[in-house]
């Protein structure tokens, strides 16, 4: 990650949110358009020697700037010899997303910004500093080392039950449930969320035999819950009652 590292040094990046399109100018893209296109975006070399980053107007405005980054590393990573700006390859675009994170949520600024006791509100509100989903926002600081556990993003559907849609979880940690997991609305366990809008939460995994503390939101069409091994790190039981600023983005 020392080429993007490099590059927030060169651009002079200090703060969140990270400033994307003063990057991508000093990297030789003239224009940024939003367009009605099926792709997230595309890197389009212009014919004076210049690029332009074409992204889809339909996509949320955290899913605009990931886009925006991953562009940015194609071309950061790109030469003659290894065709970096072609996509299709895999490696190259697992690099291409790692750096994408490393400018979106540098190192640098990650010291003072993620608390030792993570729970729900400090998600939330990391997201909302860095203009990142909370998707991408829980990846990057469970795998950083700040914290062990899973945010887990869960939607609401008709019958009343809830489907895990995403699950951000530190590497190596035994999560107890996975992606498209299904809670009947009837559970206790999920009636007893459904009961207030936020709270602690205890879970007893059946799968693995591991209690899990956290805490939960319910928000708009989702509820997100972060959950981490009882007795590993202690909760706050205070709560913020009100939606963090830029939300609406958050699940667009």
């Amino acid at each position: 990650m020392e080429e993007a590292r490099g590059l927030l040094d060169q651009c002079r990046i200090e703060r969140a949110p990270v400033d994307l399109v003063r990057i991508a100018r000093h990297l030789g893209i003239r224009r940024i358009r939003e367009l009605d296109v099926r792709l997230d975006g595309q890197l389009v070399e212009l014919g004076d020697g210049s690029y332009e980053v074409i992204l889809s107007r339909h996509a949320p405005h955290t899913r605009q700037r990931f886009t925006l980054a991953h562009e940015i590393a194609h071309l950061l990573v790109a030469s003659p010899d290894n065709g970096s700006m072609s996509c299709g390859d895999a490696p190259t675009e697992e690099l291409c997303n790692q750096i994408a994170a490393e400018l979106l949520i540098p190192t640098r600024f990650i010291s003072d910004a993620a608390a030792t006791d993570l729970d729900v509100s400090v998600f939330r509100g990391l997201a909302t500093r860095f203009q990142c989903s909370l998707e991408a926002t829980g990846w990057r600081i469970l795998n950083m080392g700040q914290g062990t556990g899973a945010l887990l993003i869960w939607r609401h559907r008709d019958d009343g039950s809830l489907e895990l849609s995403a699950s951000p979880h530190t590497f190596g940690f035994d999560a107890p449930f996975e992606n498209g997991d299904v809670l009947d609305g009837a559970m206790p366990f999920v009636r007893k969320l459904m009961q207030r809008n936020e709270g602690l939460v205890t879970y007893d995994a059946p799968r693995n035999g591991t209690t899990y503390q956290g805490d939960y939101v319910r928000l708009n069409k989702v509820l997100l819950m972060y959950l981490k091994p009882e007795g590993n790190q202690t909760l706050k039981t205070r709560r913020r009652a009100t939606s963090a600023p830029g939300q609406g983005e958050l699940f667009g």
